[in-house]
């Protein structure tokens, strides 16, 4: 009897011998690939924890600059109030001396010395120029009438600016007086007092209406002008510093500000704050 042939057996084991091979390849292939794999996901663990940490260093660094933009103008008011009084009283009180000692001159003067008379007569009106300038700044620098009424100071504000820009403005309403509290008060007469610099130099308004409103917790400021409109480009560009500021203003005090214009019809500028920094 003939053998067998054993060429199956052969292409049998030639086949497992492939497939065992390839296998291990593939097995390498597969280390490889999760060695890099590994290699990858731990380098991406620092990069995320490395972010993170420098996401935290400018959270940091951010609050710890707001925390001195805050103390700065803190700082800022501080100055402008001891200046204010400093002007008034001091500056005022000498120049009130000054004055009487020039009526005294006048007094005692020979009326046969027309020249002398009309002198002191000019040093005198020269004086009430001088006083009424002492007043203003004094006044510019902050108001002493913020410290009893922040509605009495924009009612006030609001008369300047009709007098100095020949553009009218009207308070629609307000509360008798608000619970806001003094650093709250000073912050949004000065973002006021920026709405009205930005009416006067961009707005192309007439006119412009003001609200104030009062609830449990806030305080609302309404500013409205029938000016040109401001557009969103305007509202959004790094280069509206004016804007800008007086976002911070507000957000060093929890608050919030808020801009709409509409084309040929004008700009509403909405401040709202707390009325304690514990609410």
């Amino acid at each position: 009897m003939k053998p067998l042939p054993r060429a199956p057996n052969n292409n049998l084991t030639d086949q497992h011998q492939a497939s065992q091979k390839l296998i291990s390849e593939q097995e390498a292939r597969l280390t490889q690939l999760a060695s890099q794999l590994l290699a990858a996901n731990a380098s991406l663990e620092r990069e995320i924890t490395d972010r993170l940490s420098k996401e935290d260093e400018f959270r940091r660094s951010t609050e710890q600059l707001r925390e001195l933009s805050a103390r700065l103008q803190s700082v800022r008011e501080e100055e402008r109030t001891r200046l204010s009084r400093a002007i008034h009283d001091e500056l005022g009180q000498a120049l009130t001396g000054l004055k009487m000692d020039v009526a005294w001159l006048q007094k005692h003067l020979d009326q046969q010395q027309p020249a002398l008379l009309e002198k002191t007569q000019a040093m005198s009106d020269l004086i009430d120029i001088i006083v009424q300038a002492v007043r203003r700044i004094a006044t510019e620098l902050r108001p002493g009438i913020l410290d009893l009424s922040l509605v009495a100071t924009i009612e006030w504000q609001l008369q300047e600016f009709q007098t100095r820009s020949g553009i009218q403005g009207k308070l629609i309403s307000a509360p008798e007086e608000t619970t806001l509290d003094a650093d709250g008060a000073t912050t949004v007469f000065r973002i006021f007092q920026e709405i009205l610099t930005n009416v006067t130099r961009h707005a192309q308004a007439t006119q412009i209406e003001v609200n104030v409103e009062e609830n449990a917790t806030f305080l609302t400021l309404h500013v409205q002008d029938n000016g040109r409109g401001i557009t969103e480009n305007e509202i959004h560009s790094s280069k509206s510093i004016g804007l800008l500021g007086m976002r911070e203003r507000a957000r060093l005090r929890a608050g919030e500000v808020h801009f709409q214009g509409t084309p040929g019809k004008g700009t509403t500028v909405t401040v709202r704050l707390p009325l304690s920094m514990n609410n």
